[in-house]
């Protein structure tokens, strides 16, 4: 998971991430961890739950 997060902060010069505020780092961090936790939790469903998944998330 670290080598996930330190590949895409790559992208940026040393001093581009240094520049970084620590909160807007947090926010970046958190948001790819809550993504990977997803895309984990779903690679665990049953197709039947899959559709029910996909029907709460369009608000069917």
């Amino acid at each position: 998971m670290s080598q996930r997060i330190t590949n895409l902060f790559k992208k940026f010069s040393i001093e581009e991430f240094m520049a970084i505020d620590n909160k807007d780092l947090k926010d970046r961090v958190d948001g790819i961890l809550v993504i990977n936790a997803m895309a984990g939790m779903l690679t665990d469903l049953t197709s039947e739950e899959i559709e029910i998944f996909d029907a709460a998330v369009e608000g069917r």
